[in-house]
C-alpha cells in the first residue's frame, strides 16, 4: 500500500470515529431524559394512516432528485431516466449505510466506472450540495417572512436571509458567465489567510467553481435552484405530515425548521445512517417551538426509521434492477481522480 493510499485510509478510519463519537453524544443527549414508558407512551399517539401521502411524496422526492442531478451532469455525460433513478436511490441507500459522509463518493465512483472523470462528477455533487443548501434557506426565509404567527423579528430575518441568497445567486450567474474574473477576485483575498487554510478554503472554492463551470447556461442553473427549492417542499411536507401523525397541530414553520436543523446536523461526521446527529437535531428543532422531549424523542425516531428504511428499499430494487455495481472500495485523496481498487466496499456481486 503506497504512503498516500495509507494516508487516506487513516484519514477515512478518523473520519469514522469521530463520527461515531459524535452520533453517540447526540444519542445519549436526545434520550438521557425521557424514560422507557414515555417513549412508548409516544408512540401510541402516532397514526399510520400519515404514512401513505408521506411514502408517495418520498418517491417524488427521487424522481425529482433524479432529474435534477441528470441536469447537472447533461454537459458531460447523458444517462437514461431509469439509470438516473437507479443512480440516485443507490447513492441514497448508501449514503445512510456508509459513515463519516462517504456516501457522497458514490455517485462519482459509479460515473467513473463509465468513463466520466471522477473530477467532473465530484464537482456536480458538490454543485448539488450548494443549491440544497440555498434552495432550503430560501424556503425557511419565504415561510418565517410569510408565516404570521411568529414575533416580526422572524419576519425581519427572513427577508434579510432572501436579500443575502440574492447577492449569492448573483455571484453564481458572474461565476457561470465570468469564471476566470471571479477567480481571479478571489485568489488575492485568500492570499490574506494563513496557508493551510488558504489552501484548505482554495481547494474547496475551486471544486466549486469548477462544478458551476460544468453547467451550461444560467437557464440551467435555475432550473437546478427550481427543483432543489421543490425538494425541500416536499421534505417540509413529509415533516409536516409525521407532526399531524403525532397531533402535533403546528404552523408549517416548524416542518421547515426540522428540515433545516436535520439538513446542518448530518453534513456532520456521524454514525452510518446518521444516527445520533438526526435525533439530536430533530428534537431540540421541536424544543424550539416548546414541544416536550415525551413527543419529540418518538417524533424524530419513527421520522428516521421512516427515511432509513424507505431510502434502503429504493436503493435495493434499483441495485437489483439496474446496472449499476458496486464492488470495489473507493477512497478520496488529495488527488482528485485516485480510486483504490483493492478493498471491497461491499460484497463483490457479479452483473447476473
Amino acid at each position: 500500500m503506497t504512503p498516500r493510499k495509507s494516508n487516506a485510509k487513516l484519514k477515512r478510519g478518523l473520519l469514522v470515529g469521530i463520527g461515531t463519537l459524535i452520533g453517540a453524544i447526540c444519542l445519549y443527549f436526545t434520550f438521557r431524559d425521557i424514560s422507557w414508558a414515555e417513549f412508548v407512551a409516544g408512540l401510541r399517539e402516532i397514526k399510520p394512516i400519515y404514512f401513505v401521502p408521506a411514502s408517495l411524496l418520498y418517491i417524488l422526492i427521487q424522481i425529482v432528485r433524479a432529474l435534477r442531478f441528470g441536469v447537472i451532469i447533461s454537459p458531460f455525460c447523458r444517462l437514461t431516466k431509469k439509470e438516473l433513478w437507479d443512480l440516485t436511490n443507490i447513492w441514497g441507500a448508501l449514503n445512510m449505510m456508509l459513515p463519516a459522509r462517504l456516501g457522497e463518493l458514490v455517485r462519482p465512483y459509479l460515473l467513473k466506472r463509465r468513463g466520466v472523470p471522477f473530477s467532473s462528477s465530484l464537482g456536480a455533487v458538490m454543485v448539488e450540495r450548494f443549491f440544497d443548501v440555498s434552495g432550503l434557506l430560501v424556503l425557511l426565509a419565504v415561510v418565517m417572512w410569510t408565516t404570521p404567527q411568529i414575533p416580526k423579528v422572524y419576519t425581519r430575518i427572513g427577508q434579510s436571509l432572501l436579500a443575502g441568497l440574492a447577492v449569492g445567486y448573483v455571484i453564481v450567474l458572474i461565476i457561470l458567465t465570468r469564471r476566470d474574473a471571479f477567480q481571479s477576485f478571489l485568489d488575492p483575498l485568500l492570499s490574506w489567510l494563513p496557508s493551510k487554510a488558504s489552501s484548505f478554503l482554495g481547494g474547496i472554492c475551486r471544486r466549486l467553481i469548477d462544478g458551476l463551470g460544468i453547467m451550461a447556461s444560467p437557464r440551467q442553473a435555475i432550473i437546478v435552484f427550481i427543483c432543489s427549492t421543490g425538494i425541500w417542499l416536499l421534505f417540509s411536507v413529509i415533516t409536516y405530515l409525521f407532526l399531524l401523525a403525532f397531533s402535533l397541530d403546528v404552523p408549517f414553520l416548524v416542518a421547515v425548521t426540522i428540515q433545516v436543523f436535520i439538513c446542518f446536523g448530518v453534513a456532520l461526521p456521524s454514525a452510518p445512517g446518521f444516527i445520533g446527529v438526526f435525533h439530536a437535531a430533530g428534537r431540540y428543532s421541536l424544543a424550539l417551538f416548546g414541544i416536550k422531549a415525551t413527543i419529540a424523542v418518538p417524533f424524530v425516531t419513527v421520522y428516521h426509521l421512516f427515511s432509513t428504511l424507505f431510502c434502503f428499499l429504493l436503493g435495493l430494487i434499483s441495485y437489483w434492477t439496474g446496472d449499476f455495481r458496486l464492488d470495489r472500495k473507493l477512497i478520496y485523496t488529495d488527488s482528485e481522480d485516485e480510486i483504490s481498487p483493492d478493498e471491497s466496499l461491499i460484497p463483490s456481486k457479479s452483473p447476473g
